[in-house]
């Protein structure tokens, strides 16, 4: 007999009863968010840093910078590459070695709200175009694995984003040198995401931990300030019509909205 399995038909069947009255496992509506928790500036040694709770899913993220030539294609923009590290203590379901699939997925996806959600604006990172460009990289650590993983690591990139100062350079010999001044990410837009779980023709925003261990599917939103929707990530073997995911993007974009508001990162910008 395959326990695992047996566990997760049972669970299955609990949670479907639930949904079926209306219910969630922890109370909460379909379209409700766990409770988020911020803690902002807490890495010294780093340019930024924030750690979230989004319920009991927990992530650091952390930036750093380096100084180096840009992409041929973009020589007067600097670049922002995110990375994610799901620490083994954080789930059973962990283990040490290179990023599996699930890591990859999440910093691929938090990477192109920002990338693509006009977040960044790489133009004011070059120092000296064709030649030295600021670099960031956006490393979000997996502290505790309680679902959802997608929508807390664009909360806390977002965050640490907003809390970096870059020491700001000048051109000295054809090398890039401190000159003594500090500046802020140059952040346009805010772009946060909302996952939307579903078993069978049951959908809600958020699922935890034993909710997406037997989900259908699963659909991530990634919105900006402007109410665009810049990047869709779609998982599971669950089929969505075109008029589900017209109706959940529409819902996407009230539900960051919402997010954003109640949040208010841009209050964890430091004052130079």
């Amino acid at each position: 007999m395959d326990t695992p399995q047996v566990i997760s038909t049972v669970q299955r069947k609990y949670i479907l009863d639930l949904l079926k009255q209306g219910k969630r496992m922890d109370g909460r509506g379909f379209l409700d968010f766990r409770e988020v928790r911020i803690d902002d500036d807490l890495i010294p040694k780093a340019e930024g840093s924030a750690s979230v709770h989004l319920g009991d899913s927990f992530i650091i993220t952390g930036i750093k910078y380096d100084v180096g030539t840009p992409f041929p294609d973009s020589p007067d923009e600097g670049v922002a590459t995110c990375m994610a590290e799901f620490i083994p203590f954080a789930s059973p379901m962990f283990e040490s070695g290179p990023p599996d699939v699930e890591a990859v997925e999440v910093a691929r996806v938090v990477d192109r709200g920002i990338r693509h959600g006009d977040c960044i604006e790489y133009k004011k990172l070059c120092i000296k175009a064709g030649e030295l460009v600021y670099i960031l990289f956006i490393d979000m650590y997996v502290m505790n694995h309680a679902g959802n993983l997608i929508d807390t690591g664009a909360i806390s990139s977002m965050t640490a984003l907003l809390t970096t100062k870059l020491p700001t350079a000048k051109i000295e010999d054809g090398k890039a040198v401190w000159n003594g001044g500090y500046m802020l990410v140059p952040i346009n837009q805010i772009p946060l995401s909302v996952t939307f779980g579903r078993i069978q023709d049951y959908v809600f925003v958020d699922p935890v931990i034993d909710e997406e261990l037997v989900l259908d599917g699963r659909v991530s939103f990634a919105v900006n300030e402007k109410g665009q929707i810049c990047s869709m990530q779609k998982s599971g073997e669950i089929t969505w019509t075109e008029e589900e995911l017209i109706k959940y993007s529409k819902i996407a974009v009230e539900k960051v909205n919402e997010l954003r508001n109640k949040l208010n990162l841009r209050q964890y910008v430091p004052k130079l």
